[in-house]
């Protein structure tokens, strides 16, 4: 990786990284006789003070203090593990079975127990990027690393992988290191000795790690931002102090529909921190010297765009020169260079009609051989979806944008599948207190290279397109929840399902941004507002 654009994503990760928890039964505080288990908590606080991070030793001694670090390492930015945690008996009655099978080893299980802990929540383990690290005064890391990547398998953790004393995901990174202990420690084993990592060292091993996991332009730009959120989390406190309580109540009070003021209070805070974003300039991240330095890392082998019979290869040189001046001027640049002939008026028109057909081959151009076609889509769901942060025990609700897919009746076989975009108005959508229609635009699946309006992913990634004939127009009618006056979904084995008042079941899927839904709406008005009219034909031909 180009060290430019490594080093510039080591400072935004440093910038972001706050906090770090050490959990280990045998720190200590006081000057004494140690051994290569022992964990010094003066000297690892003072090894982080330097690299202005705040660090958290914490010594366990009861099952009860176990369940409580598990809990609160899950809000460390890093967790350390030691992988040897005695602590005193439990009663025997208060132990289930895996638990007893763990304690079989009394090394590891209350380790394990933290990481299952982190990991298997749906926030900061699932979806969610987390680094772990052991750090031990065991000798044995590989077997310490199987044990790790054993007990993550057998919790369902999707795709885990293992590597030199390394588990992970593609959001996980669990590493196993060996304390520092004397000169002679591996000397039998020196294949395990770059696993060493001194007190002093650890806060930059730590940084270089995260940074690995984070290294990327989006990465990059999404660190930058939470760190100007952090650092003005005060400012923004104070912002909204509670001296303005009376003000907001007298203007929910005056509104004609008083809970409007909720939706408001999120725009407005919305709105509040897009402004310290601004100001911050945190799309810097994203700036072309950073685009330019990302493009120095990548790997092309054996890119070309064809045009006129002329194969223009696609460099790293090309790129750069594309994102800096366009499409066109980066081929007049290489069309000159492979000296190909004249460039002629007629060339660069031919330059400007490849550049229309690029949309369809997305990001093939600037994609490494590893990485999957799926990635356009992927970031098309990043533009258009608002669910994408949806919490796992929030309830869609039925509104302007929802997507949703119809199940067939009876779980009748070979039944095309049928989806729908709600285009019910937000106003609507709320304080419903009986059975409602809303109305909704027909969706068709799409395949190949045919147009789409947006991709869903469901176990694949899925193209649809709106039907937007106003004869194709649905109203299906739904009954509230009566506690919310919102149609609210129910959820069955980990999805969600809207139910009409005739049984029909529909998957909630996606809600789109409300800009996006409203322009879906915007062109469905204007496309049956159209006027027609009987004119002279010689006429309506020269008028379009």
């Amino acid at each position: 990786m180009s060290d430019a654009f490594f080093d510039t994503s080591k400072a935004i990760a440093n910038d972001f990284l706050q906090s770090v928890v050490f959990i280990d039964d045998r720190a200590f505080i006081d000057e004494k006789e140690t051994n290569e288990h022992e964990f010094n908590a003066v000297q690892i606080t003072h090894a982080f003070a330097n690299s202005q991070k705040v660090c958290a030793v914490y010594r366990p001694e009861t099952p009860e203090d176990i369940d409580n670090l598990a809990l609160l390492a899950k809000k460390a930015d890093v967790t350390v593990l030691d992988w040897r945690i005695e602590i005193a008996e439990e009663d025997a009655g208060d132990d289930n079975g895996e638990e007893d099978a763990e304690e079989i080893d009394p090394r590891g299980p209350h380790t394990l127990k933290i990481i299952r802990e982190i990991l298997s929540d749906p926030l900061t383990g699932k979806g969610s990027l987390k680094l772990i690290l052991i750090y031990t005064g065991e000798t044995d890391l590989p077997s310490i690393t199987d044990a790790i990547y054993e007990n993550l398998q057998g919790q369902h953790i999707e795709n885990v992988e293992r590597g030199d004393c390394t588990v992970f995901t593609e959001n996980i990174r669990v590493l196993v290191l060996a304390k520092q202990a004397g000169e002679d420690q591996y000397k039998h084993n020196p294949e395990l000795k770059n696993k060493i990592v001194s007190y002093e060292d650890l806060p930059d091993f730590i940084l270089t790690q995260f940074t690995d996991m984070t290294s990327g332009l989006l990465t990059n730009f999404v660190l930058q931002s939470l760190t100007a959120v952090r650092a003005n989390t005060f400012r923004l406190i104070k912002l909204y102090e509670k001296e303005l309580d009376a003000s907001f109540l007298a203007h929910r009070l005056l509104l004609p529909n008083p809970e409007d003021a909720k939706e408001q209070l999120i725009e407005m805070l919305t709105h509040s921190i897009e402004a310290l974003l601004h100001y911050n300039k945190t799309g810097e991240a994203a700036s072309l010297d950073r685009i330019n330095e990302w493009i120095s890392t990548r790997t092309f082998t054996n890119q070309v765009i064809s045009v006129s019979n002329k194969n223009l290869t696609v460099d790293a040189a090309f790129v750069q020169e594309w994102a800096e001046n366009g499409f066109v001027e980066a081929c007049k640049s290489r069309w000159v260079a492979e000296e190909y002939g004249e460039l002629t008026e007629k060339q660069v028109e031919k330059f400007e009609k490849k550049e229309k057909e690029l949309h369809k081959e997305g990001s093939t151009h600037v994609r490494e051989a590893h990485e999957a076609d799926s990635i356009d889509s992927k970031f098309s769901i990043l533009t258009h979806h608002k669910s994408n942060l949806k919490q796992p025990s929030t309830a869609p609700r039925l509104t302007l944008g929802t997507l949703i897919k119809q199940e067939p009746l009876d779980g009748g076989e070979g039944q095309e599948e049928c989806y729908y975009l709600c285009i019910q108005a937000r106003c609507d959508s709320v304080r419903v207190n009986a059975l409602r229609k809303f109305l909704f635009l027909p969706l068709e699946k799409v395949e190949g290279n045919s147009k789409f309006h947006f991709v869903v992913e469901e176990n694949e990634f899925i193209k649809l397109r709106i039907i937007k004939e106003a004869f194709e127009l649905r109203t299906i009618k739904f009954e509230p929840n009566a506690e919310h006056q919102v149609v609210l979904a129910n959820e069955s084995e980990g999805k969600y399902y809207f139910e009409s008042n005739h049984g029909e079941r529909f998957q909630w899927l996606a809600d789109l941004k409300e800009a996006h839904a409203q322009r879906e709406v915007n062109n469905f008005a204007a496309k049956i507002s159209r006027v027609g009219l009987d004119e002279s034909e010689w006429l309506r031909r020269w008028a379009t």
